[in-house]
């Protein structure tokens, strides 16, 4: 809005409203005679808004394509590691040369129908057996729906793998939990309709330091950079009782936590991220819209993420938090 709108009416020298003698005319004067009016500057300060926007808006276009690129680089990186994993495995279990490998990779996909990062989550399953091949195992288990074995729940099944896999490698090839934060949220959360995520560390007087977070505005997690102890909030309540809380919507419960002022008829999941029976902070994640009882198929994938949450904040705690010393709680 330009400065020179909204000045106040001028007035005749007794006081009385000026006369409004039509449009490009000034005010009377008690002799009659029309004061001259400025130029009209509405127009031109108006015409200068468009530009002002449309720069504006061709910056936050740019900016929102350059992150997509980031992201699908981010991607591309995760996939190519677990593919080269997949390709040590067979290394050393058919004693062969890397090239060889790359030739049987492709080879037994191309015959599979997969893709050759499908089938690469699929050897480390078999060669790891660790929670995440339970997890798939068990998604498999329970969706199964087709005995031929090619139907939709192998699909789905690869699908879970895969998301959790490739979190799996981001997160331990992330230098902090802020890129923690990103890879979950991008390759296992998004998924599940989650819109959100935050990574808490706790302090030894159960404190909690935001360590990285996706999805929220960057002034709400400036706000939520620090709890006090005694604060109640939905990570709060997960920490004191070491366990996971979900609600159904913020709204009905009352408690504060991060984002509720954008989402706060959203759903949460809250949950320890800990190792070795010792607490290192805490897993929240927020949906946009009420979040149903989830299954527990569901909650083993966002179990697993909590533990790669804790991996994160036990091997560099020193570089997490925005204020304050991020220390592991009991």
């Amino acid at each position: 809005m330009s400065p020179f709108e909204h000045v106040g009416t001028p007035s005749g020298d007794d006081g009385s409203p000026a006369s409004e003698d039509g449009p490009g005319r000034g005010p009377s004067v008690p002799g009659g005679l029309p004061v001259p009016s400025g130029p009209e500057r509405g127009p031109a300060s108006s015409g200068a808004r468009p530009d002002r926007t449309s720069a504006v808006g061709r910056l936050a276009a740019t900016v929102e394509r350059l992150r997509s690129e980031v992201q699908a680089a981010h991607a591309a990186a995760d996939g190519r590691a677990l593919i080269e994993l997949a390709k040590g495995i067979m290394v050393e279990r058919l004693r062969c040369g890397p090239a060889q490998a790359t030739r049987q990779l492709a080879e037994l996909a191309e015959k599979a129908a997969v893709s050759q990062l499908e089938l690469a989550v699929d050897i480390i399953n078999q060669a790891a057996r660790d929670r995440v091949a339970e997890i798939a195992g068990d998604f498999l288990h329970r969706t199964r729906t087709e005995p031929a074995g090619t139907g939709p729940a192998d699909a789905a099944c690869a699908t879970v793998g895969v998301r959790l896999r490739t979190a799996e490698s981001a997160a331990l090839a992330a230098g902090d939990a802020q890129a923690v934060a990103d890879s979950l949220l991008q390759h296992a959360l998004s998924p599940l309709g989650a819109t959100a995520v935050a990574i808490w560390t706790a302090g030894s007087d159960t404190s909690l330091t935001l360590a990285g977070h996706a999805g929220f505005p960057a002034d709400e997690a400036v706000r939520w950079r620090y709890v006090p102890p005694g604060v109640v909030t939905v990570a709060r309540q997960a920490l004191t009782e070491r366990d996971t809380v979900q609600f159904a919507s913020l709204s009905e419960t009352g408690i504060p936590s991060i984002g509720r002022t954008h989402h706060p008829h959203g759903g949460r999941v809250a949950l320890p991220a800990g190792t070795g029976g010792r607490i290192h902070g805490v897993l929240e994640i927020c949906w946009q819209q009420p979040l149903p009882p989830q299954p527990p198929v569901i909650m083993r994938q966002i179990e697993a993420l909590a533990e790669l949450c804790a991996h994160a904040l036990e091997t560099a705690p020193a570089s997490y938090g925005h204020g304050g010393d991020a220390l592991g709680g009991d």
